[in-house]
């Protein structure tokens, strides 16, 4: 069976991308999903499922019709039915004919009234965590689910996971949320956000113009710029979602040279499309801490990314440090890059400032300082203009009052 075409692959980017939009509205972003995966996919019906980890089950959030309130009720195991098996064994499953699969659960279209003959189902996973499986039902025209539809099931399921993740941590926080200066804040973020989408409408022109006429450089340029910008916003709302409100942190027991190198391993792609080095000097003493795997991955990656930022091309070097002192660790992020004016070391921490001019948000360095505060630790930067700059987070191994 053929691939998918490219031109299909990009019109289906072009349409999830627009589950970010939904992320304030959970209900709706999921109603979201399950249409659109419908559409692309040409099929009758879909459902979607999420994962809840306390009683490990999967349930229905939203169930449409006048049966929906009897499917809301409805809670599969890990393992039972095709959702069940598909999330526990973490696969796409294709099954034609639904009444020759022992595996189908039957009870959903006893109480919608709905007669299934073929499912595609795939799991939605973020960062190795299981968020939901995502169904198609009954592919029109009598057909049946190809290779081609895995593919684009897989785009969908990509982008509805990094949408839901962030929609359940928007609903968490909103809770919490305290923002001062609103007025301030969305004339920041609004212009931050216009010029992302100036940059996103940038990459897709060359993208179609690419596609239309069969240019690989234009498509290839234009690529870039969408995966750039696509990246951008997902930052720029993780870290809007972590300023917004005091956080407890959630402690794990964590291995801390191996969760450096495996935070960079996130960022050597990128460095090394750059002609830069990232290397590593871990403290071999170290073996593990207590913090919050999310919130310091945030932390990591906002230093690892302003690095990344400041190095020269071709020149550039990063270095990340772990080093063991006492009861208390420390990760560092070295670089050679353009370096901080001294007048300007004093405001780095302030919400809102930046020295990058449209490309800064004055987010990133706020949010460290805050998930670091909340961890009982502390943060400094040392800088020499045109030499580098290090910033080096401090934390306790074992901090006082956890809560697990």
């Amino acid at each position: 069976m053929a691939q998918v075409p490219l031109k299909q692959q990009f019109k289906t980017l072009q349409r999830v991308t627009s589950f970010i939009s939904y992320i304030p509205n959970l209900s709706k972003l999921l109603n979201l999903i399950m249409e659109e995966s419908k559409k692309i996919l040409n099929a009758e019906a879909s459902s979607l499922l999420l994962y809840d980890a306390k009683e490990k089950v999967l349930y229905f959030e939203v169930a449409r019709g006048k049966k929906g309130k009897k499917l809301k009720q409805i809670k599969l195991k890990l393992n039972e039915g095709i959702a069940g098996t598909c999330a526990k064994e973490r696969k796409i499953i294709n099954v034609e004919d639904v009444n020759k699969d022992k595996r189908f659960f039957q009870l959903a279209d006893k109480i919608s009234k709905f007669k299934t003959k073929n499912i595609l189902a795939i799991p939605l996973i973020r960062k190795k965590r299981l968020i939901g499986v995502l169904e198609v039902l009954n592919k029109k025209n009598g057909k049946k689910f190809e290779k081609q539809d895995i593919e684009l099931m897989k785009i969908i399921a990509n982008e509805a996971s990094l949408a839901i993740e962030n929609a359940y941590l928007y609903r968490e926080n909103l809770k919490k949320a305290h923002l001062a200066g609103i007025g301030q804040t969305m004339l920041s973020l609004s212009h931050d956000i216009k010029n992302i989408l100036n940059g996103l409408t940038g990459g897709i022109s060359l993208v179609d113009e690419g596609l239309t006429h069969s240019e690989k450089d234009s498509f290839e340029s234009g690529w870039k710029i969408v995966k750039k910008n696509v990246e951008r916003i997902s930052n720029l709302i993780l870290d809007m979602l972590s300023f917004s409100s005091k956080k407890q942190p959630f402690y794990q027991e964590i291995k801390i040279n191996s969760f450096v190198k495996e935070i960079g391993e996130l960022y050597e792609e990128k460095i090394k499309e750059k002609g830069c080095t990232l290397k590593y000097e871990l403290d071999e003493k170290l073996d593990t801490g207590k913090f919050d795997y999310q919130g310091m991955e945030r932390v990591l990656l906002n230093l690892i990314s302003n690095s990344y930022e400041a190095i020269p091309e071709e020149k550039g070097e990063i270095i990340i440090r772990t080093k063991l002192s006492n009861s208390n660790f420390s990760i560092s992020v070295e670089d050679n890059g353009c370096g901080i004016p001294k007048e300007n070391l004093k405001n780095i921490f302030d919400i809102f400032f930046t020295t990058k001019g449209h490309k800064g948000t004055g987010l990133g360095l706020a949010v460290v300082k805050k998930i670091v505060e909340e961890h009982q630790g502390k943060i400094d930067v040392s800088s020499i203009l045109n030499k580098g700059t290090t910033f080096t987070i401090t934390l306790p191994l074992n901090p006082k009052n956890e809560k697990k």
